[in-house]
């Protein structure tokens, strides 16, 4: 009785886990569940935190540095004299503290403007995992939608090839077609079977992606009115989104600040030269110091001066080291203006052409329903013959794809189009939320 008490138990909450897996969800919901659960944005914000404590390290140099000394050893000594042998055994203790203050180490201060930025880096870093984890929430949810649509699509046109396959065999019973007919509409038919299969397991995969972001497997997802409000990017000329992308891409942004860094490891290794100056505060208590004395204290305060000569060639190599690496970062902050540019003109691109491509789609989707209607009136009265109502079948079945993929592509041409030039945030994803339907 316990057993099945057990059983029912699991089955209730495995029931009860499944329901409230398969509410209703939209993008901003599955946005904000991605904020939660992401492992690639959870990383982001661990290295924010990893960004904060170089800094606090490289202020530690600037600090006091404050140390404790303890020792405690046994001396055993053995003297031979004309009266024969001294032996003698004493324990000394010894304990001190040392302040050290620098007070010239230019490389310190060097390395506390090297922990700022790259403490900067990091927020940096922080900001570009959350405008690429609002795209991939983007894509991975219009993924979702486009295999739903497309799956719909194909289930559609198996409808329309069952309808006149069945169509192709009463026809061919009455005498009015030949058996070709039958035969092209079966493979037809069948070939759709196995679109139907592929687009199932794609729309599978899709799913299983966004619930990688997500942490849990997606409902039923809102999907994208028929009226779809596609407008312009404003400013309406490419030239200034590419010069504000070129400034103020997030990558661009932490290249510069990786040339800020290289200089300042220039500046360290060069500093290494110079002599340093610490203000150096001491007190030692030694207990049994000597035979003949039991208790010593020892004050000192003083200035230290240290000054390399010869390393061995190790300061030199670094300081070289450090400017090739230097010119490296410049070659790479170059690298990456270029980038950024490429990518403004590739979501221009997709934003203007996407929106020509949908407009054009939606008028050939229509002429293509008209087609469809037209060539199955003219099968029934014999104008036209199987093969041609096949054709215009799936070619309207694949104008829908497109049209679906279109729009979902433009959406997100424009989600990345605010993403290079650093602005794409979370009133973006609320914006084409409400395109969604209720």
């Amino acid at each position: 009785m316990t057993g099945v008490r057990r059983v029912v138990i699991g089955a209730t909450m495995l029931l009860e886990g499944i329901i409230a897996q398969a509410h209703d969800s939209d993008l901003l919901q599955t946005y904000q569940q991605a904020l939660l659960h992401d492992a690639q944005y959870a990383a982001a914000k661990a290295n924010q935190r990893v960004g904060q404590e170089q800094w606090i390290q490289g202020r530690a140099w600037l600090l006091p540095q404050v140390s404790l000394d303890a020792q405690s050893h046994w001396m055993e000594s053995d003297y031979q004299v004309a009266a024969g042998n001294i032996q003698q055994r004493r324990q000394n203790r010894s304990y001190g503290i040392q302040l050290i203050q620098p007070v010239f180490r230019w490389q310190n201060w060097v390395q506390f403007q090297q922990g700022g930025l790259q403490r900067a880096l990091a927020q940096i870093h922080l900001q570009n995992a959350g405008q690429t984890l609002l795209l991939r929430v983007a894509q991975t949810y219009f993924e979702v939608l486009n295999a739903t649509d497309v799956l719909e699509a194909i289930q559609d046109l198996r409808t329309a090839d069952a309808e006149q396959l069945a169509s192709a065999r009463k026809n061919f019973e009455l005498g009015n077609v030949s058996i070709a007919d039958v035969h092209e509409a079966q493979a037809s038919f069948d070939r759709t079977t196995a679109q139907l299969i592929k687009a199932r397991s794609d729309l599978e995969l899709a799913r299983f992606a966004l619930a990688r972001i997500t942490g849990q497997h997606p409902g039923t997802l809102r999907g994208l009115s028929d009226d779809l409000p596609l407008v312009s990017p404003q400013p309406a000329e490419i030239d200034a989104w590419i010069r504000a992308a070129q400034r103020y891409s997030l990558d661009v942004q932490a290249q510069e600040l990786l040339l800020g860094i290289a200089d300042t490891e220039v500046r360290i290794r060069k500093a290494e030269h110079l002599p340093s100056v610490d203000l150096v505060i001491s007190q030692n208590m030694q207990q049994n110091p000597n035979a003949n004395t039991e208790h010593a204290d020892i004050s000192s305060i003083g200035l230290r001066l240290s000054m390399p000569l010869y390393s061995g060639g190790r300061i030199g190599s670094a300081a070289r080291e450090a400017l090739a690496l230097h010119e490296q970062t410049e070659f790479e902050l170059e690298d990456a203006r270029r980038a950024a540019a490429l990518a403004a003109r590739e979501a221009w691109s997709g934003v203007m052409d996407g929106m020509a491509q949908v407009k054009a789609l939606e008028a050939a989707k229509a002429s293509a329903r008209l087609a469809v209607a037209s060539n199955q009136l003219g099968y029934k009265v014999g104008v036209r013959v199987g093969i041609d109502v096949l054709e215009v079948q799936s070619k309207f079945s694949d104008i829908v794809q497109q049209l679906s993929r279109a729009r979902y592509d433009t959406l997100l041409a424009q989600l990345r189009l605010k993403a290079v030039v650093g602005v794409l945030n979370q009133d973006d994803i609320v914006e084409v939320n409400a395109m969604l339907n209720d």
